[in-house]
């Protein structure tokens, strides 16, 4: 978090360059550099993490990069979609639909679930917004492939999101946690906006669908504050509390929503053989619980079981999985 950090090659021995721009590489998104022709590889990237979203910038030499599916196998966590401004040469794209052209002046998004090559035959300059996957809804990581390979910044969003990535990643102060997720979530918003202005997504304006999912991320990052409620969340988000309710006039309520966050969170942990030694009341106050009776009786209530139970049935469950991993043959030749 806080300010934009750098690192370059510009003080690494040539031979060595490349290996250290792909150990790093899982700070912008894990893809392989390669170089091209006789090409001396340089590059310089800006990085800044804002709660789910990486912003950075890439100034680079010629060179090939590519998203292969060794590395999506060898992946952590959810895949991720990545948002980028071309400012300065061009990057030819490969991918499972054909091959396409992004020049300066032009965005495109590449779809980490699947495989590309980008291909840069002179000094480029990129601008990028990457988050994971499971922020954007069904069908709008369906309709990612619908988008056309390059489009230019002409309309306000695209304008807007270009203007946001290039502010934060020219910041040199350190600013406050909580501010930097806020500023993610914005662009995030603004991603998903211009998704939806292509349309490649519902028809129906998607500010209530937006609204929901940065309250969703807000429950989230804040689950372990006792004081999360209604009016906490009107707060950060700007509008009424009655707004927040008609939000989530659905399937669920809001409150029924941050409890249910505040279960799962704790049924994770008592799952987890790092707790393993971290008691049910430090769980309950670290998930946001006023008492360890609460606690129970909630998650009783919600699992079936009481945590205890839970905890000594899963603890056992992994403790029986790891025996039988280590007792079973190994195949010769393989």
């Amino acid at each position: 978090m806080g300010a934009a950090r750098r690192v370059s090659t510009e003080d690494i021995p040539d031979r060595d360059r490349l290996g250290f721009w792909n150990a790093g590489a899982a700070a912008i998104g894990g893809v392989e550099a390669d170089r091209i022709e006789d090409h001396v590889f340089q590059g310089v990237v800006v990085r800044r993490a804002l709660g789910d979203a990486k912003v950075f910038r890439l100034d680079t030499s010629p060179h090939r990069a590519a998203w292969t599916r060794r590395l999506i196998a060898a992946g952590e966590g959810d895949p991720h979609v990545r948002i980028w401004f071309q400012h300065r040469g061009s990057t030819i794209v490969s991918t499972r639909h054909g091959e396409h052209i992004v020049r300066a002046g032009q965005w495109s998004v590449s779809d980490g679930r699947y495989p590309y090559v980008a291909t840069h035959l002179e000094a480029s300059r990129k601008l990028a917004l990457q988050l994971p996957l499971g922020r954007l809804a069904r069908h709008e990581q369906d309709a990612i492939a619908r988008l056309p390979g390059a489009l230019q910044v002409g309309g306000g969003i695209a304008r807007m999101l270009q203007a946001c990535l290039h502010s934060a990643i020219t910041t040199t102060a350190e600013t406050d946690d909580r501010l930097d997720a806020d500023l993610g979530e914005t662009m995030i918003d603004f991603m998903r906006m211009l998704l939806h202005e292509q349309r490649l997504g519902s028809d129906v304006a998607p500010m209530r669908e937006l609204t929901q999912d940065r309250i969703r991320a807000f429950v989230r990052r804040n689950v372990g504050n006792p004081a999360l409620s209604v009016d906490m969340i009107a707060q950060a988000m700007k509008c009424s509390k009655r707004y927040v309710h008609k939000v989530f006039n659905g399937d669920e309520t809001i409150s029924e929503y941050i409890w249910g966050t505040r279960l799962e969170s704790c049924r994770a942990a008592l799952a987890s053989p790092k707790a393993a030694q971290t008691t049910l009341t430090q769980i309950a106050f670290e998930n946001g619980f006023s008492s360890s009776a609460h606690f129970s009786r909630a998650f009783r209530e919600k699992f079936g079981t009481a945590p205890k139970a839970y905890r000594a049935q899963m603890l056992d469950a992994g403790s029986r999985t790891d025996k039988t991993r280590m007792s079973a043959p190994t195949s010769a030749g393989t």
